[in-house]
């Protein structure tokens, strides 16, 4: 059996494809299968690919009509001969022993899945970017560099990284999981049903992936394309409920399918986007409020951020009051905390001042001002 299936979607990327390939077969792992996907690239990325095909028999290209990264995955899947599966994508790169090393992981600790860290770098200048988010900063250490559950990371497993390239899969795990097609941010489902699927996972703590961020990229993509991830958070909530986890996991995908929204129409500058987005984020929580307002766990337990967002979907009429209501429930929860802190200290001065030590420290200063008149 070969060692690790590497599925790689190309489209349009010649200007990065060989850097990409490159990465690939000069891997210290050699026992591996690299599909290469072409998704209806109209550049000379085929031409690219068949070259590459010529001179290492390893390579098995399939010609597809352009469907989206989500389609060529699915396909690759169904082609996948491999003991793991690996997802690159066609403008990045890996280190050279990320593959051994991975799957020198997987044979030791026999997880279903490894997640490792990626660092993103500037196309034009080529220097790195730091992100706690790639970083996986919010993972505690205890559960990095071992094997874990799902339920020892739950409250991260909808706010942790997604990213496909950086995960190695056991193929058995993922054969019957499908990426949506049609649709951006398809990552998110994939990540949510697997890691809820899985027995053990294991976090490694390094660096194997290396992401471009560069204009022209899906993860540069158009601000109108930010209405897929309404869509992309109903299908998170979907396959929690359709595995049996809902209830176990309301509590972190209540605050991940409300609170994105607010985060989102954050991130849009185009304002006739801005209310676009605000318009489906309003229907949306509509048609979720029966189902939301007789839920026990949303109206008594969930946090009062994540129901002020909601609600202030429903009743704002525009993209401007929404944010503003945000800002203005922020504003008076810092006040209050300030005001919290403010009556503690208050209480901490008047016990101090009742204490022996205070009333010598008061005979001191005035027996000092008496002496240095």
């Amino acid at each position: 059996m070969v060692k690790i299936s590497v599925i790689i979607p190309v489209y349009n990327v010649e200007k990065y494809l060989k850097e990409c390939l490159e990465s690939v077969v000069n891997q210290t792992l050699n026992d591996i299968e690299i599909i290469c996907i072409d998704d209806g690239s109209t550049d000379s990325s085929p031409s690219i690919l068949k070259e590459y095909q010529n001179n290492d028999e390893r390579f098995i290209i399939i010609n597809q009509e352009n469907s989206g990264p989500g389609a060529a995955r699915n396909r690759g899947i169904k082609e996948a001969k491999g003991k793991y599966t690996y997802f690159l994508d066609s403008d990045d790169y890996l280190e050279l022993d990320a593959l051994e090393k991975l799957y020198d992981v997987g044979e030791k600790t026999d997880v279903d899945f490894i997640i490792f860290k990626l660092r993103r770098f500037c196309d034009e200048t080529k220097e790195y970017l730091t992100s706690p988010y790639y970083d996986m900063a919010n993972i505690e250490d205890e559960f990095k560099n071992k094997v874990i559950t799902y339920q020892d990371i739950k409250k991260h497993i909808y706010t942790m990284v997604v990213s496909t390239p950086a995960k190695l899969y056991r193929t058995d795990l993922i054969r019957d999981i499908k990426f949506p097609e049609n649709i951006l941010f398809e990552d998110n489902v994939f990540f949510i049903e697997s890691t809820l699927k899985s027995d053990k996972l294991f976090i490694l703590d390094e660096y194997l992936y290396n992401r471009r961020i560069r204009d022209n990229s899906i993860t540069t993509s158009d601000e109108s394309d930010y209405k897929d991830t309404i869509t992309i958070s109903n299908l998170m909530v979907q396959i929690t409920k359709d595995l049996g986890k809902y209830e176990e996991m309301k509590e972190y995908i209540y605050p991940r399918k409300i609170g994105n929204t607010n985060l989102i129409i954050n991130q849009i500058n185009n304002p006739e986007m801005k209310e676009e987005f605000f318009k489906e984020v309003k229907e949306d929580f509509k048609k979720h409020l029966d189902e939301y307002e007789s839920d026990d766990f949303f109206v008594n337990k969930l946090n009062d951020k994540t129901r002020h967002i909601f609600y202030s979907g429903i009743n704002c009429k525009t993209s401007e009051e929404f944010i503003l209501s945000i800002k203005l429930f922020d504003a008076e929860h810092k006040i209050k905390k300030l005001k919290k802190k403010n009556k503690k200290l208050k209480k901490e001065n008047k016990r101090i001042k009742s204490t022996k030590a205070f009333n010598i420290w008061k005979k001191y200063i005035k027996i000092k001002k008496k002496l240095f008149k």
